[in-house]
């Protein structure tokens, strides 16, 4: 009954675990609204204070164009938090061998026990504790991956709020430019009679072209594009590659990045030429930023990543009923599925950024899985080779 009660105990405070983490990193999401925050009213921009987005925003000044820097920025982080990937999949074939070794045992125990399902747990739990089969150790990097992807999230938010703020101050400073000179400088207080007003709205079709001009330099454009992404900060998917003021401003959308300080009449009035441009946009009225194609890449390298995963962590143990398969693999089963749904959800409605670093993530982790996978067929053929001569390695 104790090795119960033990059990359950770490499987209780396993889930208490991962719901407080998940908790504070909603809350620490939450509280943070005024990240990804920017106010277009000053001279300048402020820059990115989320030290995540810090690191890609200085790596961006050296590649320039911030597809490349997310994917450059994500091979890094893998490569950062590898020994996470190795201490995980070092536990999962451990723990496969050791169920490999412990299942004859484990299927005599479910027989046994077959309408004892406490005591067969209890037997369960003292054959895990003897061949050292950790049930804990293997969760753990996943709770470390939800809090990397939550806090990885908060500071693509930031750069997606910072990128719109700096597209449309630069925006507003070439119409100010372009206005001023041929109105003067106290051309918002002119007199707006007949003929004044015509020479206004002449001014300013010549100040929005302008703007769409800068808009669309090619120095711009290769920023903001990547592949067939017209614009990486808005979704790969319908929405229109340029924002309209609700997007902007954090009124619409799923990304809760946002500038102030800017009224919608003026936000419209500047990037009049700039929204529903043919040059920012797939179909009529340039409508779709993207063509869906992260979203979905997304979504099937994550199933393949968790599926690979899950397989390498072995056939699940027999339960008291014959069956296979018990809370925690069920548990395990669900993350198969919940994972790639939720970076479905952030692919699909977040920035193409975002997918962008899923996508890579996820591809990332598949050639590390299969290397591995590799390196540990190379490894039990070692070891059978050993044993085959009499000079079996000692098990731990």
């Amino acid at each position: 009954m104790a090795g119960l009660k033990s059990r359950r105990r770490k499987i209780f405070l396993l889930v208490a675990l991962i719901a407080l983490f998940a908790v504070c990193a909603i809350a620490l999401t939450a509280c943070n609204a005024d990240r990804g925050t920017f106010d277009v009213s000053g001279e300048t921009v402020a820059e990115p204070t989320h030290f995540i987005a810090k690191l890609m925003y200085q790596l961006n000044d050296k590649i320039q164009i911030f597809g490349w820097t997310v994917v450059v920025f994500t091979v890094i982080l893998k490569l950062v938090l590898s020994p996470l990937d190795i201490w995980q999949r070092v536990i999962s074939r451990r723990n496969a061998k050791a169920m490999k070794r412990m299942r004859p045992q484990l299927e005599a125990l479910a027989e046994k026990y077959g309408d004892d399902k406490q005591r067969y747990q209890q037997e369960q739990m003292a054959l895990y504790k003897k061949e050292k089969y950790s049930m804990v150790g293997a969760c753990l990097p996943s709770l470390v991956t939800i809090i990397v992807f939550i806090v990885l999230f908060m500071g693509f938010r930031e750069m997606v709020g910072y990128q719109f703020a700096l597209d449309y101050k630069n925006s507003y400073n070439v119409f100010e430019t372009a206005m001023t000179e041929q109105l003067g400088e106290d051309y918002e207080s002119m007199d707006k009679t007949l003929e004044n007003a015509e020479k206004y709205q002449a001014a300013v079709e010549v100040a929005q072209q302008k703007v769409a001009d800068f808009y669309f330099d090619d120095q711009q454009v290769s920023m903001r594009k990547f592949l067939w992404i017209h614009n990486i900060f808005v979704s790969d998917s319908w929405k229109e590659g340029v924002p309209d003021y609700l997007v902007a401003t954090g009124q619409e959308g799923f990304a809760m990045s946002k500038i102030t300080g800017v009224m919608k009449d003026e936000y419209e009035l500047i990037m009049g030429k700039v929204i529903g441009a043919d040059s920012a946009g797939y179909g009529e009225g340039a409508k779709w930023n993207g063509l869906l194609i992260l979203p979905v890449l997304s979504i099937a390298l994550s199933f393949l990543s968790q599926k690979l995963l899950t397989k390498s962590q072995g056939a699940p143990p027999p339960s008291p009923n014959g069956k296979s398969g018990d809370s925690m693999q069920a548990n395990m089963k669900m993350m198969q599925y919940f994972m790639p749904i939720m970076i479905g959800v952030f692919a699909l409605f977040y920035s193409a950024a975002f997918a962008l670093y899923t996508f890579t993530s996820s591809l990332v982790a598949i050639v590390f899985q299969l290397i591995f996978a590799l390196v540990g067929k190379i490894l039990d053929k070692r070891e059978e080779k050993l044993a085959e001569s009499g000079f079996a390695p000692h098990r731990k």
